[in-house]
């Protein structure tokens, strides 16, 4: 359209430029094939410049019927390039319907003809994983192994097409991986990736959080002077310790299934201290002592943590480590609790109810260490709703049966059951005789 309006243009100016210019230019005489035609100059001019309109014209002619061929194929790509892309959508839309079969089949029914081919691939690879999320109805009954291997087909093809676009392909099936808990197949396909770009913090916060779901927990130690240097947002100060207290918890119990009392109080003293001032730190270092056979220590450990906080984990814990001398071990433990907690026969307690509950808990086995079930039961009084801790349950259930209540003690002990089953805890055990009955 705009070359039309220059030409019209052009021919406008040339007629106005031959009037004005030349109204006596004289005559022109043209004789053509027999033809004699006589007109001005100026008409000569007009059909000089009709001649080339018409020349223009017929050249148009014959390059649109020379291009036929091709602008019929262009039209045809396009059709198929939308029934493509039309193919694409319909795959997105099957797979939030939970048909991954039926969306597989048709992110790659057109993935040679569409817009973003890599995107096919990607649709038809997700359809595959769904089949490994238990959450998702109407997956397909493929074997794991059988959708690994399709997988890596897939991938296989889009590494060799589209190289570029494969590494981001890459790094998205992994987070996928993640979030199925396919650990070992994760790290399988993260590895090329650590091998091309060592420094990438992308790739180094799924490393970190791949090792810490594989328990590998002396290469996460290896890895944190370099997460440390960081600067990206999602790795904050915080999910640093995070990861630092994950790295001693798995030392720790380390140490602890090898019965290595030495290594447990060199881990304790050479930790950084922000990541040891933590309540379930400190009584995951104080269980790994009772294992190893150093209760009392760990009975000190505890008190430390509850004179400078007083936290309901923690009393529970204190409350399970055996003691040899319990009413040793209640002196103890009244200097770290309030004065006005100590006496079971008070009124109703306002105020940190879990914290008095989890005292309350200690003191009952305390009692029950002593063989004294009547003072157990005052205690047992004040832990509030059994149910709101499967360790209340079980004490209680202990309490009756010492108290020959055998009826209220089966009802707990089977609620106490019921709760371990689906929480998947384990009762601890009952508090030893002091007397060694």
């Amino acid at each position: 359209m705009k070359r039309v309006i220059v030409w019209i243009l052009l021919l406008v100016a040339l007629v106005a430029a031959g009037i004005y210019f030349l109204p006596d230019a004289g005559v022109a005489m043209v004789e053509i094939a027999g033809w004699r035609v006589e007109t001005t100059a100026v008409g000569l001019l007009l059909m000089a410049v009709a001649a080339l309109l018409v020349l223009q014209v017929l050249w148009r002619l014959l390059a649109g019927v020379l291009h036929l061929p091709e602008r019929l194929a262009r039209r045809s790509a396009r059709q198929r390039r939308r029934g493509a892309d039309d193919k694409l959508l319909r795959a997105w839309a099957e797979r939030q319907r939970g048909q991954a079969e039926l969306a597989q089949r048709y992110a790659l029914a057109g993935v040679e003809d569409g817009s973003l081919p890599p995107m096919h691939f990607q649709v038809a690879i997700d359809a595959l994983l769904d089949g490994l999320d238990p959450s998702r109805k109407g997956m397909p009954g493929q074997h794991r192994d059988a959708i690994r291997a399709e997988v890596g087909d897939l991938f296989e093809t889009v590494d060799r097409r589209f190289p570029k676009f494969a590494e981001f392909l890459r790094l998205h099936i992994v987070q996928r991986l993640i979030a199925l808990e396919e650990v070992e197949w994760a790290q399988t396909m993260l590895d090329p990736l650590i091998d091309t770009h060592p420094r990438d913090e992308a790739v180094m916060l799924i490393r970190a959080q791949l090792l810490e779901m594989g328990d590998d927990i002396e290469t996460l130690a290896a890895l944190l002077p370099t997460l440390r240097r960081i600067k990206d947002k999602r790795l904050t100060g915080d999910e640093l310790l995070r990861l630092e207290r994950r790295v001693l918890l798995g030392r720790i119990e380390s140490a602890a299934r090898a019965r290595d009392a030495d290594r447990l109080s060199r881990l304790w003293a050479e930790a950084n201290r922000s990541a040891v001032d933590s309540g379930p730190v400190t009584v995951a270092y104080a269980q790994a002592l009772v294992r190893v056979g150093a209760s009392e220590a760990a009975a000190r450990v505890l008190e430390k943590r509850l004179s400078r906080t007083l936290e309901a984990t923690t009393l529970q814990a204190w409350a399970e480590v055996p003691h040899d001398d319990p009413a040793e071990a209640r002196k103890h433990l009244l200097k770290v609790v309030p004065d006005d907690w100590s006496e079971p026969a008070e009124a109703a307690d306002v105020g940190r109810a879990r914290e008095r509950a989890a005292f309350a808990y200690a003191m009952a086995r305390l009692a029950l260490a002593e063989s004294d079930p009547g003072t157990a039961q005052i205690w047992i009084g004040r832990l509030g709703p059994l149910d709101q801790d499967l360790r209340y349950l079980a004490v209680a259930a202990r309490v009756h049966a010492r108290l020959r209540d055998s009826s209220e003690a089966a009802v707990l002990y089977e609620r106490a059951l019921a709760r371990a089953g689906l929480e998947g805890q384990v009762i601890p055990p009952e508090p030893a005789a002091a007397d060694g009955r």
